[in-house]
């Protein structure tokens, strides 16, 4: 009897251990944290500038952006893509803003979740990026916003 409860407690004690450890690995650094939130305030006022050139720069240079709100999936690669696109996009009237809501570390890489939120549109929807260093710098390697 004694040997099925120790079991129980080591097997117990394991598997709330393992799902901890793993959510461990997964944090991100507060200052990467901040890091990020900057970058989401600097593609914000270059959105609202009507900046596509400043857009574009917050991309690496093989950078993929998709946006699921179009009919299908409209997707453009590479930096002078992103920023055609935001040419032809701007201006939009209104301002536009986006909140971080979750980051996650993957390897290298970090995982932002943010919702916005466009005036002129009235809509609300959200983006998920990842995040690359580029020097000393965080760049979006990939962008889906819905």
């Amino acid at each position: 009897m004694k040997m099925r409860l120790l079991l129980t407690i080591v097997g117990l004690t394991i598997g709330l251990a393992v799902p901890a450890l793993a959510q461990e690995n997964n944090t991100v650094d507060p200052e990467v944290r901040q890091q990020i939130e900057a970058s989401i305030v600097k593609f914000d006022e270059a959105y609202n500038k009507n900046d596509p050139a400043a857009v574009a720069a917050l991309y690496t240079q093989d950078a993929v952006e998709a946006w699921g709100w179009e009919k299908s999936l409209n997707t453009v690669s590479g930096r002078k893509a992103i920023e055609r696109r935001y040419a032809l996009h701007l201006p939009i009237p209104g301002k536009f803003s986006s909140n971080l809501v979750q980051v996650y570390a993957i390897g290298d890489d970090i995982c932002a979740i943010s919702e916005f939120y466009r005036v002129y549109l009235k809509r609300k929807g959200y983006a998920v990026k990842i995040y690359a260093r580029e020097s000393d710098t965080w760049k979006i390697r990939m962008e889906y916003a819905n």
